[in-house]
């Protein structure tokens, strides 16, 4: 064990990249966290790719390649920050079962409070980009597709792999989710710029509604993926469910007379709800199958 000690020990000096990430972790992460932003930045507000393409495809990849040059210069591994196969499986099922089943109440609900109202709602099938409103055919659905599985493993490797376990360094389980998914709302703010931008906002009532619509959802899904992990110690289940949402939003849509996916706020709202229930049940099946939690970096 000491033998052990002494190895990291020297590992550790003979890398200041490491020997910084283990002594300032919050440090490190909000450095990585700035880079990221300006490669949204660019990504957005420069060459304007979501216009152009429908995707921020830029700041997926290179956000992606950030972890792992970061990866690198630490010397650590994919499955480090939890991509691994340990637990895959059920950690596949955690972010499958969670996220259908919040779909369907969603859906659900979105559907009956439609057809109460008597807008006559219908399931639609349409590759959009929601963000931005770009429609397209095959060809795009299938370019959606590839950015959802690029955005998800830039998003959950990013916050939930590095920023979560270095974090834990600092705190306990809480303290880390809350830090990093805070970090992932804060991430999602740059739209209601953008938005302004393209002239969508254009009172203060949208400006609020908007901050609100940008930051809350996705810091209460950020605690929900964090633990999805952090209760785990595997990333893939986040990763399924995050991939399964995006995919979800963008091809299956609720059409009434007053256009599509107008109760849009209600379907997600309920979503979210459900999926912070489901936190209950990923608890027990954690603690059923004796799944292990993230520890610190060391």
């Amino acid at each position: 064990m000491d033998n052990h000690l002494k190895l990291n020990e020297n590992n550790t000096a003979r890398n200041p990249i490491l020997k910084w990430s283990l002594t300032r972790p919050l440090l490190v992460c909000m450095v990585l966290f700035v880079i990221a932003l300006v490669i949204r930045w660019i990504d957005s507000f420069v060459l304007r790719m979501d216009e152009r393409i429908g995707e921020l495809i830029l700041t997926k990849s290179l956000g992606f390649v950030l972890v792992l040059i970061f990866l690198w210069l630490t010397r650590r591994k994919l499955k480090d920050i939890g991509f691994r196969r340990g637990s895959l499986g059920q950690s596949l099922v955690i972010g499958t079962v969670t996220t259908g089943t919040a779909f369907i109440f969603g859906y659900g609900v979105d559907l009956l409070l439609a057809s109460i109202q008597g807008s006559q709602p219908s399931l639609t099938f349409e590759a959009v980009d929601s963000k931005m409103g770009v429609t397209g055919g095959v060809l795009f659905a299938f370019w959606l597709l590839f950015c959802n599985v690029i955005n998800s493993l830039m998003e959950e490797g990013l916050f939930r792999g590095v920023f979560g376990r270095l974090s834990r360094i600092r705190f306990n389980f809480w303290g880390a989710n809350w830090f990093q998914a805070a970090l992932f709302s804060i991430w999602h703010l740059p739209w209601v710029l953008k938005y302004y931008l393209v002239g969508e906002i254009n009172t203060g009532g949208e400006l609020a509604s908007t901050i609100f619509y940008h930051s809350i959802p996705q810091l209460l899904i950020g605690i929900v993926y964090g633990y999805f992990y952090l209760k785990t110690g595997n990333l893939w289940g986040a990763w399924i469910a995050h991939f399964i949402s995006n995919s979800v939003l963008n091809f299956l849509h609720v059409s009434t007379m007053d256009g599509i996916d107008t109760g849009l706020p209600i379907r997600m709202a309920v979503y979210t709800v459900v999926m912070l229930l489901s936190l209950f049940w990923v608890k027990y099946h954690a603690q059923k199958n004796n799944l292990e939690e993230v520890e610190p970096w060391e």
